[in-house]
C-alpha cells in the first residue's frame, strides 16, 4: 500500500515537470514570432499638475528632426521678404537715383535724404535737407532723428574723379559720420546701379567697366566697416551687367517698373548678401 502510494506521488511529480517545461516551449515560440520595432519610442512625461503630456524626442536624433521631420537636414535658410512696416523706421541716402526710387515711392513710409548731384564730399557741406525751415547738409540733417535702418548709394557722380583712393576715403568717412549720428541703426551700402550698354560704350567716364570697378572698391569697404553690403546692381542687369534699354529714358536713371524691381530687391535682403 505504502509503495502504490510512494509511486502515484512520483508520477505526480513528473507531470508537473513537463507541463511547466511545455508552457516555457510554449513562450518562447511566441515570443520569436511577435515583430520587434526598430524605430525608437517616444516616451510621455505627464506632468504632476495633470497637464497634457510632453513627448521626449527618441535618443539620437536632434529634436528638430522629430519635430519638423519634413524640413531637410541640407536646406539653407534664406532672407525671409520684409513683413509690411519693416521699412517705417528707414532713411534712404543717395542722388537722383534715390529721387526716381522715392517718387516711386514703393518702401512703405521710408524717409529720404535723395539729392540730385549728391556725392561723398558734398554730402557734408551742400545745404539740401530742409529741417524746421532751415536746409542743412545730408551728414548734420542726420543728427536730427534716430533711424533703424540707414540705406546709403553713392558713387555715380564721382566716376570722374581723377583719384579713386580719395573716393573710397570720402566714402568711408561718410560711414563713420552715420556710425556716430545713429549708433543703433543698421547700415546698408547699396551698390552702384549700372548703365545701359549704349550708354557704357559712348561715354569714357560713365561705363559700366569703371562702375565694375568702384563697385569692388566699395564691397571691400563695407567689408572692412562691418556694414552691410547690397549688390542692389543684380537686380536690374542683364546677362551682360548692363542696365537694360527698355530700364531707362536716358541710360542712367530707373524708369518705374525697374524701380520696383530695386525695392523687391531691398524687401528679400533685409540681411544684406553676406549674413
Amino acid at each position: 500500500m505504502a509503495i502504490c502510494i510512494f509511486l502515484a506521488g512520483v508520477l505526480y511529480l513528473i507531470g508537473l515537470g513537463a507541463f511547466a517545461a511545455f508552457r516555457g516551449i510554449s513562450q518562447m515560440v511566441h515570443g520569436a514570432a511577435r515583430p520587434q520595432s526598430s524605430v525608437p519610442e517616444t516616451v510621455s512625461s505627464a506632468p504632476p499638475d495633470g497637464g497634457p503630456s510632453k513627448a521626449e524626442p527618441a535618443a539620437g536624433l536632434p529634436p528638430e528632426v522629430i519635430s519638423s521631420p519634413a524640413v531637410p537636414l541640407s536646406s539653407t535658410p534664406r532672407d525671409a521678404v520684409a513683413p509690411a512696416g519693416y521699412f517705417d523706421d528707414a532713411l534712404l541716402i543717395g542722388d537722383s537715383r534715390t529721387e526716381a526710387l522715392r517718387n516711386y515711392d514703393g518702401l512703405d513710409n521710408a524717409a529720404y535724404y535723395a539729392v540730385k548731384g549728391l556725392m561723398v564730399s558734398t554730402i557734408f557741406t551742400k545745404p539740401s535737407i530742409e529741417i524746421r525751415g532751415k536746409k542743412l547738409p545730408v551728414m548734420q540733417a542726420l543728427k536730427e532723428k534716430k533711424y533703424g535702418k540707414v540705406y546709403i548709394m553713392l558713387g555715380v557722380n564721382e566716376l570722374g574723379w581723377s583719384s579713386f583712393n580719395t573716393f573710397i576715403q570720402d566714402y568711408q568717412k561718410v560711414i563713420d559720420g552715420i556710425k556716430t549720428s545713429q549708433p543703433g541703426a543698421v547700415i546698408y551700402v547699396q551698390s552702384i546701379l549700372p548703365v545701359t550698354a549704349k550708354k557704357s560704350g559712348a561715354d569714357k567716364v560713365y561705363n559700366n567697366r569703371k562702375i565694375e570697378a568702384y563697385n569692388q572698391a566699395i564691397e571691400e569697404m563695407a567689408a572692412k566697416s562691418k556694414v552691410r553690403y547690397l549688390a542692389v546692381n543684380t537686380a536690374v542687369s542683364d546677362s551682360e551687367g548692363n542696365l537694360p534699354e527698355d530700364a531707362s529714358a536716358d541710360g542712367v536713371h530707373l524708369n518705374r517698373e525697374y524701380c520696383r524691381k530695386w525695392c523687391e530687391y531691398l524687401r528679400a535682403h533685409t540681411n544684406g548678401e553676406r549674413d
